[in-house]
Parts: structure tokens; C-alpha cells; sequence
């Protein structure tokens, strides 16, 4: 049986070079962020090789975690954003829908509903559908109207 996510994934609708594009941008926004963690990395590989004297420790550990300057930081956290805002404002490809649209009066007739109180149903805020024992369409009824 297939079972239909609620998540759209039209990814595979997307040109080749679109695709691209976004995948180089997302790994190196990653390496942009691993690159912020890389003192603590070091650090920790210090720690855990034994390799500064057990009295320096905490001098090794300022002085790698101190080498992330609150410019590089600041670059990161603005340039992150920006890079995301102009890429969601490039030219977007607009991919052929899988879901065909029907004309008004197409729906009206495949549920057996009057047209004029499907065409009144279209601007109601709150509409009851009435249905029989099968689940077909009996009738509408406007409860609210936006007119």
C-alpha cells in the first residue's frame, strides 16, 4: 500500500544544475559551521592524545577556543543569513504539476453537486457537507458567507 506524505518533495522536478547548486551551497554552509567548532575539535583531540601537560590543560583549552575571533564568528552569523535570503530570492523553477485542474462546472458534475451551490460554497467561511451511507455528496450548506 502507498502511503502519501503530508511533506512536499518536488526535488526531483528541479533541473539538474538547480539541484546542483543547492547541494555545493548546503555543503559549504556546512563546512562554514563545522570550520566554527573546528578550536573545540582541536581541543578535544588534545585532551583525549595526551598531548599538553595535565597543569596546561586549561591554558591549551582558552587559548584554542579563544582562537575563534568575534570577527570570524560575526562573519559567520551574518553571512549565513544573507547567503539563505538571495538564494530563496533567485529565479525559482516552476515545475509542471503532477495534479491536473479541472474546470468548475467539471467538479460539480463528478460529485453531483449543483454548480451554483458549489460556485456559493467557493466564499463561504463555513460550509457543512452532507453525505449518504456511501460518502457521496448529498448537499451543501453555507453556513457563513464572506459577502
Amino acid at each position: 500500500m502507498n502511503h502519501e506524505t503530508l511533506i512536499i518533495n518536488k526535488r526531483h522536478e528541479l533541473p539538474l544544475r538547480k539541484k546542483s547548486v543547492w547541494d555545493a551551497v548546503t555543503v559549504l554552509l556546512w563546512a562554514g559551521w563545522i570550520y566554527l567548532w573546528k578550536p573545540l575539535f582541536h581541543v578535544f583531540y588534545k585532551m583525549i592524545n595526551l598531548d599538553a601537560p595535565a597543569d596546561e590543560i586549561s591554558s591549551v583549552i582558552f587559548d584554542e577556543v579563544s582562537a575563534v575571533t568575534f570577527e570570524h564568528a560575526v562573519v559567520m552569523l551574518v553571512a549565513t543569513p544573507i547567503v539563505l535570503f538571495i538564494l530563496s530570492w533567485l529565479n525559482r523553477h516552476v515545475a509542471p504539476s503532477e495534479h491536473l485542474i479541472y474546470e468548475f462546472d467539471e467538479y460539480a458534475d463528478y460529485f453531483k453537486v449543483d454548480s451554483e451551490k458549489l460556485k456559493e460554497s467557493m466564499d463561504a467561511q463555513l460550509i457543512t457537507i452532507h453525505h449518504d451511507n456511501h460518502g457521496h455528496i448529498v448537499d451543501l450548506e453555507n453556513q457563513i458567507s464572506i459577502k
